[in-house]
């Protein structure tokens, strides 16, 4: 297959930001393999924030799979939308029956397996087809304009450039991933104490709680960030000198901005889902219950204590170390 004979490829991507994330790493050996074709992502209501006007995707097509699209007809209207861009390949990272439907070649995953990452299953697509995966990673993009307000968001908050600026993010979509606020609370302070350091601290739309007893807990009053735009938070990521959080998007988010990330994992396999990249460090407690990770598979969630002792068992001081070694690294 020549490249001159691909023009418009369309990568089926995910609803969840993680995952769409982590999809974002076989863009630039597209790029190369077929660098006159225009590269279009379809992705869910949730990530779509995060790819409208990014530099690095030509055209993004929203799955509304409980609206629009929901349902036989929804997906008959999706296959017609589609099929109207005539795309001459589709990349299917998420193993869709529909993508069969859409566009004259199809590409689809074959790898498998609980302990392999995510980003090297949705490489393994080109790789198998002869496209240069080498030095591949996932990858978030910003434009001039973007960046400048950003900059001016920053110094309105009183951020001081010359400081060190941690991002952290205390929540997640499910419950058994999350470490305590309490303990966000106390590690940012420390964060503070210890390094003079300024924290940006993060929360999704419904995480208002969550972010209230992080920052009533707290002595040190960190910048809170409200808002849900998406590609303004990964732009605030991206100007972080290092991120804290969960198993969750934004983490992804600061791997692929290019942040050094410090991640905490308990109840989820890190293996799988982990920052992609050899320069973060996860952050477990050695805790063995039997059931951990029991996300994927293992019925996530069944033991129905609504909190994962295998994360609450990591401590402050275990974290803070963890931090030390990679800013020393």
């Amino acid at each position: 297959m020549t490249g001159t004979r691909i023009q418009k490829v369309l990568v089926f991507s995910f609803s969840f930001i993680g995952d769409a994330v982590l999809s974002t790493a076989v863009i630039h050996p597209l790029r190369r393999r077929f660098p006159d074709a225009q590269i279009a992502f379809l992705v869910g209501v949730r990530a779509a924030n995060l790819f409208l006007g990014a530099p690095q995707i030509d055209q993004v097509f929203v799955y509304d799979n409980h609206g629009n699209h929901s349902g036989w007809r929804g997906k008959v209207r999706l296959i017609e939308m589609l099929r109207r861009e005539k795309f001459d390949l589709v990349i299917d990272l998420r193993d869709s029956i529909w993508s069969r439907f859409v566009g004259k070649k199809r590409w689809g995953i074959k790898l498998r397996g609980a302990d392999m990452h995510a980003v090297t299953r949705y490489l393994d697509v080109l790789h198998r087809r002869g496209v240069d995966t080498a030095g591949a990673q996932p990858k978030l993009e910003f434009t001039d304009l973007e960046l400048s307000k950003r900059d001016e968001f920053l110094e309105e908050c009183g951020v001081e450039r010359n400081r060190l600026l941690i991002g952290v993010h205390p929540g997640g979509n499910w419950v058994y991933k999350l470490w305590t606020p309490k303990n966000y609370a106390r590690m940012s302070d420390a964060l503070h104490e210890r390094w003079n350091a300024q924290i940006l601290l993060f929360a999704g739309p419904d995480e208002q709680p969550l972010l209230s007893d992080v920052v009533s807990t707290m002595n040190y009053q960190p910048i809170v960030v409200k808002t849900q735009d998406l590609r303004r938070v990964a732009a605030l990521i991206e100007a972080c000198n290092l991120y804290i959080g969960n198993d969750t998007g934004p983490m992804h988010i600061a791997a692929a901005v290019g942040i050094r990330v410090i991640a905490i994992f308990g109840s989820t396999n890190y293996r799988r889902s982990g920052p992609y990249g050899k320069e973060h460090t996860v952050v477990q407690s050695g805790l063995k219950l039997g059931c951990n990770p029991c996300h994927p598979g293992k019925h996530p969630g069944s033991c129905g204590k609504h909190s994962c002792e295998v994360i609450e068992a990591i401590t402050v001081e275990r974290v803070f170390s963890a931090i030390e070694t990679l800013r020393a690294a």
